[in-house]
């Protein structure tokens, strides 16, 4: 049987569904009944709702990644697989699941403070200048401009935005 080059919506949705269930691309392609690999990618190059639905597998895919990251854990205790190869395995499948499903299984940062438009972490201070005199409050306003100047001549906070 020759392998399929024409797009249909059968092939297209085995090859998602295969994805989604943890099966590489590469491997899908090897199967005789199954497109060749440059065919899939002329594929997603030109139908955008399976380009959608393969981005879509992708990311799910990420949960097939951490699954099987458990399955080779009982697997090394079992010693059905040598600790070694099962530790570099794990490594990569880690590393898939977090970049395919960030939220659920990326590395966790967090950054405190601030809005989408606010530097992530902000540090003030607060002072009573209520007994200052007039000499002591024109210093400090000359220190606070010469900063804020500082700050606009390097691209800091208060740059004006261009």
């Amino acid at each position: 049987m020759a392998r399929p080059s024409s797009f249909n919506d059968a092939t297209a949705e085995e090859i998602c569904i295969r994805i989604m269930c943890g099966d590489s691309l590469a491997e899908i392609c090897r199967d005789e009944e199954m497109p060749a690999y440059r065919t899939v990618m002329r594929w997603l190059k030109d139908d955008e709702a399976f380009r959608r639905n393969y981005a879509s597998a992708r990311e799910d895919q990420g949960h097939a990644d951490a699954d099987a990251i458990a399955d080779i854990a009982k697997r090394i205790i079992k010693g059905e697989i040598d600790p070694a190869a099962g530790r570099a395995a794990i490594d990569a499948l880690k590393w898939t699941a977090g970049k395919r499903q960030p939220k659920a299984y990326g590395d966790k940062v967090a950054l405190v403070g601030g809005g989408k438009d606010e530097a992530p972490i902000q540090h003030s201070h607060s002072f009573d200048l209520t007994a200052a005199s007039d000499e002591e409050l024109d210093v400090i306003e000359r220190v606070i401009r010469r900063t804020a100047d500082a700050g606009r001549d390097q691209g800091g906070a208060g740059s004006p935005e261009g």
